[in-house]
């Protein structure tokens, strides 16, 4: 058991196989966490707080590290840790008000818990908070987010939308993140971000891939409340229906979802998971996480989930739901 600033967790149980091991022959285990919060604001100063900082500093101060505690996490990841993944997927939200020592922290954190070729994310909007040089925050975890490779004129591709592939799996990652007015968490796309994604989206379908799309901000109607809504929500969900997808998956919320982007073509699954921090009483918002094992099948794809949840008494995970898909070949 390590024990360090973060916590107590069991760094050296989590088990990912080697990259050999997602061929494509037989299932792919990843797993999906988002919004640990895990960054303590402790020894910030007054001058970091001179601007809409001091209010998330507040909710830190006087909530937030109360119910997003670093020992819940430790549990996830000790429960997380008795799976051999083939990859974790984390939707944002690592920080709680984006400053640059606490992406320090995460940075510190990510190095134990896994590699770049195990780990991908995305930063949610807590880790864009402000105006900022992002080199200098979450910029420092630039290796877990970007895509594979360059291009063959030796042109680094643009931060967003990143593409990584692993094994049958086209990851592609997107950013909802940026600064807003006081009490308001809204995230963008933009539409240059959304071309592109549609570029990428047509490309991973004839390479015969599982097309996962992750961003941080709910894409539904009903994902969240209009202070905190992805403002272009609906143009994304046009180029998803126009493109297709096998899986989309965010954060946010801090409570699981499962539902669906559907058309006269399409049912694609849209499942959000909890905070993985949370401490609460509420069924809805405890801390939890999700698994899929994707596979191969001949009329196209098997995808089986498993959403975990902490029972609080029992200082465990258990099962909150599981499911299974089997979706057509793109």
């Amino acid at each position: 058991m390590a024990i360090g600033k973060f916590g107590r967790y069991d760094t050296g149980m989590m088990k990912f196989l080697p990259p050999s091991a997602n061929n494509g022959v037989g299932p792919v285990r990843i797993a999906h966490i988002s919004d640990p919060h895990l960054s303590d604001l402790s020894g910030v100063s007054w001058q970091q707080l001179l601007s809409k900082r001091i209010l998330g500093y507040l909710s830190w101060r006087f909530s937030r590290r109360h119910i997003q505690r670093l020992d819940i996490l430790d549990k996830l990841l000790n429960d997380l840790s008795s799976n051999e993944l083939g990859h974790l997927l984390i939707s944002g939200d690592l920080t709680h008000i984006g400053t640059a020592a606490e992406c320090r922290q995460v940075r510190s954190w990510l190095s134990d818990l896994g590699t770049a070729e195990n780990i991908s994310l995305i930063p949610g909007n807590h880790d864009y908070y402000t105006k900022d040089d992002i080199s200098r925050t979450f910029g420092l975890w630039s290796d877990y987010i970007a895509s594979d490779s360059v291009n063959s004129d030796n042109h680094k591709p643009p931060l967003f939308p990143s593409f990584r592939q692993r094994g049958p799996l086209a990851i592609i990652g997107l950013s909802t993140a940026l600064p807003t007015s006081p009490f308001f968490a809204t995230g963008e796309l933009g539409q240059k971000q959304i071309q592109d994604l549609e570029q990428l989206l047509v490309k991973t379908k004839k390479m015969g891939l599982f097309r996962i799309v992750m961003l941080h901000h709910g894409p539904l109607q009903t994902s969240n409340k209009f202070r905190k809504r992805l403002r272009d929500a609906h143009e994304f969900r046009q180029s998803i229906v126009s493109h297709g997808a096998e899986l989309i998956v965010h954060g946010h919320g801090h409570y699981p979802v499962w539902d669906f982007l559907q058309s006269d073509k399409l049912k694609i699954p849209v499942i959000g998971a909890a905070s993985a921090s949370v401490l609460s009483t509420s069924t809805s918002k405890r801390s939890g996480y999700n698994l899929y094992e994707i596979e191969r099948i001949p009329e196209g794809w098997s995808l089986r989930v498993q959403s975990r949840r902490l029972e609080i008494e029992a200082e465990s995970y258990s099962v909150l739901k599981e499911f299974e898909l089997n979706l057509p070949a793109a």
